[in-house]
């Protein structure tokens, strides 16, 4: 019975340990893999524009094909759309990937990447809320840092 209890007591010190441990990495692994999806999105954006100015109609984002004659504002809803269909928020919640001004800085809720474009520009705008530790907003590119609050690809 003692050799019981003291099972029982290290089991306990044991989880008492590891939960706090196992919330940390979790934290850390959702900021990281909000951060890596931000700079999936920014490759594959560029990459996509790229084909375009280089003379390609068209080009294929998951099973559709989109001209590349389309606007910056409809581009940007096509990887909305696309992204969409292939990526989940890290953190488990907002599944919308488009911009909004959900937080007090105008950018993208938790987790989520931003992506706008206007109708008569030639720009893509992209910004992440990768977030931190403490599940609050912080973004990518860094405020105040050096360039823009938000990566503009320039369309060809």
């Amino acid at each position: 019975m003692i050799e019981l209890l003291i099972v029982v007591a290290i089991i306990g010190i044991l989880a008492g340990v590891g939960v706090p441990m196992y919330n940390g990495y979790m934290a850390s692994a959702r900021v990281q893999s909000a951060t890596t999806n931000h700079n999936n999105v920014v490759s594959f954006v560029t990459a996509t524009l790229t084909r375009c100015a280089r003379g390609s109609p068209t080009v294929m984002l998951g099973g559709t094909r989109r001209n590349c004659s389309d606007n910056s504002s409809l581009m940007a809803r096509h990887f909305i759309t696309y992204f969409n269909s292939i990526s989940t928020n890290p953190y488990g919640e907002n599944d919308f990937n488009g911009t909004d001004a959900a937080t007090p800085s105008g950018g993208p809720r938790l987790g989520l990447t931003g992506i706008a474009g206007t109708a008569t520009g030639r720009f893509i705008d992209i910004r992440t809320n990768i977030g931190n530790e403490a599940r609050q907003n912080a973004f990518l590119p860094v405020p105040g840092g050096p360039g823009a609050m938000w990566i503009r690809i320039i369309r060809e």
